[in-house]
């Protein structure tokens, strides 16, 4: 369908920050996306995310999820975490990159809990090619607006895109 996608917001890495945040989220829409292209760390690094709450990053213990990754040369793999303080995924080799698309749900929702899935494909530092989907819920009742990602052990963005799309009504 022409148009359903509307562009909100969008945020590019620039000087190797430690963060990358895209927030816009509101009630014109029920559902978003977010499209997550090429995070390089600048060492290998993994990949994690949490939502933001008023531009605020939460850093709570209340995330779950789970996930199925699949490397190219290994079993694929069941992952899951409970009442974490962050979700987390591949750990990407500074010579790879994490593409992503999010899906999220309830984020404007004050009295449920913000969800999404995704699905990710990455060059990671075993090395080899891996890509995985799953689920993530934040167990708060409160809204959320955006998303934000950060790598483990202090790593920072050699470069990275986030394109946040509301999905028409």
């Amino acid at each position: 369908m022409s148009g359903s996608l509307i562009k909100i917001n969008q945020t590019i890495a620039s000087g190797n920050p430690s963060t990358l945040t895209v927030t816009g989220i509101t009630s014109d829409f029920d559902v978003f996306m977010v499209d997550v292209v090429n995070l390089v760390p600048n060492a290998s690094g993994r990949v994690e995310w949490r939502i933001t709450k008023g531009g605020s990053i939460q850093t709570d213990s209340e995330y779950d999820n789970a996930r199925k990754d699949m490397p190219a040369n290994a079993s694929f793999q069941n992952n899951e975490n409970v009442n974490d303080s962050k979700v987390t995924n591949a750990t990407v080799d500074a010579s790879g990159s994490w593409n992503a698309k999010f899906h999220l749900f309830n984020f404007t929702n004050a009295s449920e809990y913000s969800f999404g899935t995704f699905e990710h494909t990455a060059y990671v530092d075993s090395p080899q090619a891996f890509g995985g989907a799953g689920g993530f819920i934040h167990t708060v009742a409160s809204a959320s607006d955006g998303l934000s990602f950060h790598w483990g052990d202090s790593r920072t963005f050699n470069s990275g895109e986030l394109h946040l799309y509301g999905l028409n009504k």
